[in-house]
């Protein structure tokens, strides 16, 4: 099958040079950085942006088990937190022992901005746009306006690996067909953490062979490395642990913004009934890799990408809020649009996906700080719909790019009396009548 064109509309082009543009990122930013410090302070003792780090120093305790002999999954790491990852990541982790735990955080706070600097700017480049400074200055005041998108702040402030994985995929997947190895990051992300394995059914789905291969060959080595340098651990996990989805939480928590968690919260119970779970997974997987699959047979590689890693994030057991950074690139393909319709009102396509996104704060009587749209209390009427909100935006996404990318069938000439052309067709013994 020949792989469809990939779509560039925007060949060549330069992000706008109207001062208004770069003004208006440039207040975007600034109102951001006030409102890291104001709304909850920087330096507030655990909620602060810069004072948590938890998962990291978690990812980091857990390579501390690769360098000793102590088990990886039988025991409660940093802080009572369970490692719930792939032996591969553990063994990934391990060279964060070569630093303190406060450097660790450090660093874990300055690679997470530069990801999400490099995701920012190769969706940018993969739209087609010149990467000249006005790009670069443009990504960098972006990249701060995004950080107070719940996904991204948790994400920076847990200290998680969450864009990490987008940048692998968003880099693997951008190059064009038949690039080298291409495939192997969404590998490599699977061996790191799960669920980027719905990645290798979108490539199956839309018959990209080849990176199909290389990314199961990719995830299987991570698996052999696992193997070879874990063993004991490598196989309690394979064969017991992968199984356990408690350890990472319980289902009806309001932070799971995974079907599951919806189900459970909706229904009110602790696990919502396999069977309804499975059936409603399956359906979002269809609805989700449905919409990819149109997205890629338009040529329309990067929106492809985006709507896999919203459905992975929808459909898989557990999905805390900050496993939604998938949110980025499908804002930065609104403004895309925005800026090729070329009227004011086109941007409120960006700014409607994402209002839901902001880091909504709610500070509970004994001082605990809730962020998110999901965890603001709220009336009995709406509670349902701030209980459900990502996966929900999720299914409007998923449902207006099936119909805005459906097949238009063009409507034929009109037909006009006119004397009837008899022709004959030499693979069909009857004359047919031709009406022009």
């Amino acid at each position: 099958m020949t792989p469809p064109p990939r779509a560039t509309p925007a060949a060549g082009r330069a992000l706008p040079s109207h001062p208004l543009f770069l003004g208006s990122l440039g207040a975007l930013a600034l109102a951001v950085i006030v409102a890291h410090d104001r709304v909850v302070p920087m330096g507030y003792p655990l909620w602060g942006l810069f004072q948590n780090g938890l998962d990291l120093l978690v990812y980091r305790s857990g390579g501390a088990t690769v360098l000793r002999s102590d088990g990886l999954y039988d025991h409660a790491l940093h802080g009572g937190m369970w490692f719930t990852y792939p032996p591969f990541s553990a063994v990934l982790f391990a060279p964060l022992n070569a630093v303190s735990a406060e450097l660790t955080t450090i660093l874990g706070y300055l690679a997470n901005f530069g990801i999400l600097y490099a995701v920012v700017l190769l969706c940018w480049r993969q739209l087609g746009y010149r990467t000249d400074r006005r790009l670069y200055v443009a990504t960098g005041l972006m990249a701060v306006v995004f950080t107070w998108l719940e996904p991204v702040r948790t994400t920076i402030w847990l200290g998680q690996i969450n864009l990490l994985l987008m940048l692998l995929i968003v880099w693997d997947l951008g190059r064009p067909d038949g690039s080298k190895l291409r495939g192997i990051g969404v590998g490599i992300a699977t061996g790191i953490k799960l669920t980027p394995g719905l990645f290798i059914v979108e490539l199956l789905v839309t018959r990209q062979w080849r990176a199909a291969a290389t990314a199961i060959a990719g995830f299987l080595a991570t698996v052999l490395v696992g193997f070879v340098v874990i063993f004991s651990d490598s196989w309690s996990y394979w064969t017991a642990v992968i199984l356990h989805s408690t350890r990472i939480g319980e289902t009806a928590w309001p932070a799971n913004q995974s079907a599951a968690g919806v189900l459970a919260r909706w229904l009110d119970v602790a696990d919502p009934p396999l069977m309804l779970w499975a059936l409603c997974a399956a359906a979002l997987t269809a609805l989700g890799l449905g919409a990819s699959w149109l997205a890629h047979k338009r040529g329309q590689a990067l929106l492809a990408t985006t709507l896999c890693g919203l459905t992975s994030a929808a459909v898989s057991p557990f999905s805390w809020g900050h496993h939604w950074v998938w949110f980025v690139p499908l804002l930065v393909l609104a403004m895309h649009r925005a800026l090729g319709a070329g009227r004011a009102t086109a941007w409120l396509l960006p700014l409607t996906l994402a209002l839901p996104l902001l880091c909504w704060t709610h500070e509970f009587p004994d001082s605990v700080q809730a962020i998110g749209l999901f965890m603001v209390p709220t009336s009995d009427a709406l509670a349902p719909f701030f209980a459900a909100v990502y996966p929900l935006m999720f299914v409007v996404i998923a449902v207006a790019t099936l119909i805005a990318l459906r097949p238009r069938h063009r409507q034929g000439p009109r037909l006009r009396r006119a004397e009837p052309e008899v022709s004959t067709d030499r693979n069909c013994d009857l004359p047919h009548i031709t009406v022009t």
